[in-house]
């Protein structure tokens, strides 16, 4: 819930600062042994246990990096030491009390311990009650995250129930204004997006916004999520631009806030990046992929899979922007490290192939797509990791380097096997079949199948005519869990 930023802020716990800094080194190399011990240094010189927001923030820290390293068990004794610590220390307030264990269901969620998580956030509720009743805030931030783990659950009845419940009180005893009212109307919109249209989750984004932005101070730490997840929501009904303006101000208030190193700023920067691009705005685009990748070239070791992510993401856009000449070096340097630290039979390969398949294709080097496309398909077939869509691209592209060679059979079969992974995935009247209708009703031209040519044309041109209302589900970080 808190960033290393906010406890500085709020302790000034300056002493501690090098020692995190360098265990999130430790961990950006995979040392998380190393960075285990400085965490466990920083602890030392917290033994003060009135300090409590610095004791869970460094708590979390150590639960975090247990977890990168594999082991999930270690993480959870990190909470349940700190809940047992504050338990047997006289000083420890029930409401600090309540909320390291919010935090430790918060924990549990963020990993699908629905059950566990669920018996914390009730454990607090049996806390808060009582020693401060209902209209206590903690108390509705509580209901509000136990309503989002209904939620998530499936358990929509009861989630809807508790939502209301949380709003009720924290409008009646806070006011409407109140920053906490804006909290439980973030938290109702992103656990009700596994059922509920985005039009309908806006004006809560909206009205969370509008109260949070009443801070006069200093931004309040959701204010940016709540922007970037309005944008999200926007984008799903296809509103970019709204979309674009929400992210920019989004990463406004994050990069001067953690840093423009930190993952919140570089997740943001990519969304940025993929939408500009998905509207053409190369340029733009362009620029935020070069900043990840300096980013994570100063961040990570040189032959690390993130370095590869980001060259694999800018040589796909300079690939799309026909930029031929700068995308090649830049994918097949991906593909070297990906090679290097990944395996033969890695799906991020499989990725970087079809983007190298796409460029050589479009480069008229037919024979390098043919077997780049092919390897990659190999790959997909015999990885667990089912990726219809991504199977189907493959196949389109080996098609149409089958139709430049005039094999038209070929071409057909690949296309066809292509369209049926797409219904398959997407329904028989989803509009991403279009574009491979509209390629089989070419081919068929191109054999003297006018019928069948005609048949692909006229249910590609049925479907785009058609109103879809199709929407994607955003899922949350784990960092985003509370």
């Amino acid at each position: 819930m808190y960033s290393k930023q906010d406890c500085q802020t709020m302790t000034g716990f300056n002493l501690q600062d090098e020692l995190i800094e360098r265990a999130e080194l430790c961990q950006e190399i995979g040392d998380f042994a190393g960075a285990e011990r400085f965490l466990k240094r920083a602890m030392e010189r917290s033994r003060d246990d009135a300090d409590q927001v610095v004791l869970r923030y460094l708590v979390r820290k150590l639960a975090d990096n247990s977890v990168r390293a594999g082991n999930f068990e270690k993480a959870e004794g990190h909470w349940k030491r700190l809940i047992a610590r504050q338990k047997r220390c006289p000083d420890t307030s029930e409401r600090e009390l309540a909320r390291t264990i919010v935090q430790t269901g918060l924990f549990y969620a963020s990993h699908h311990q629905w059950r566990k998580a669920r018996f914390r956030f009730n454990q607090a509720l049996r806390l808060q009650e009582p020693g401060f009743g209902k209209d206590y805030p903690d108390y509705v931030l509580t209901l509000s995250e136990l309503g989002r783990l209904y939620a998530r659950t499936d358990k929509r009845r009861k989630a809807e129930r508790t939502f209301k419940e949380a709003l009720a009180l924290a409008e009646s005893d806070l006011g409407r204004w109140h920053e906490f009212v804006a909290l439980v109307l973030r938290r109702q919109a992103m656990g009700m997006l596994a059922w509920s249209n985005p039009e309908t989750l806006e004006p809560l984004l909206e009205r969370a916004i509008a109260i949070l932005t009443e801070e006069t101070t200093r931004p309040h730490p959701e204010l940016r999520k709540c922007l970037s997840e309005l944008g999200d929501l926007g984008l799903e009904r296809g509103f970019r631009r709204r979309a674009e303006k929400l992210y920019v101000k989004s990463l406004q208030l994050t990069e001067p806030f953690l840093g423009s190193k930190h993952r919140d700023s570089i997740k943001l920067l990519r969304k940025l990046a993929e939408l500009r691009r998905s509207m053409r705005k190369f340029e733009e685009a362009e620029s935020h992929y070069r900043k990840i990748l300096a980013i994570k070239k100063q961040t990570c070791p040189q032959d690390s899979p993130e370095i590869a992510r980001a060259l694999l993401d800018l040589g796909a856009l300079l690939r799309e922007s026909l930029d031929f000449g700068q995308a090649e070096p830049v994918l097949k340097e991906a593909l070297k490290i990906q090679e290097q630290s990944l395996g033969e039979a890695s799906v991020e390969i499989a990725e970087t192939l079809f983007e190298l398949g796409s460029l050589h294709q479009a480069m008229n080097e037919f024979k390098k797509a043919e077997e780049e496309f092919s390897r990659a398909l190999k790959i997909r077939e015999k990885s667990p990791r089912k990726a219809p869509l991504a199977m189907a691209d493959i196949l389109t592209g080996l098609a149409l380097v089958h139709f430049a060679r005039r094999q038209h059979e070929r071409a057909e079969t690949l296309l066809l096997r292509a369209l049926t992974l797409k219904e398959e995935a997407l329904g028989l009247d989803a509009p991403q079949l279009v574009e491979t209708l509209n390629k089989l009703g070419r081919i068929c031209e191109n054999q003297l199948k006018t019928d069948a040519a005609v048949t692909y044309y006229e249910r590609a041109n049925t479907i785009e005519h058609q109103q879809h209302g199709f929407f994607c589900r955003i899922w949350l970080e784990y960092d985003d869990a509370g």
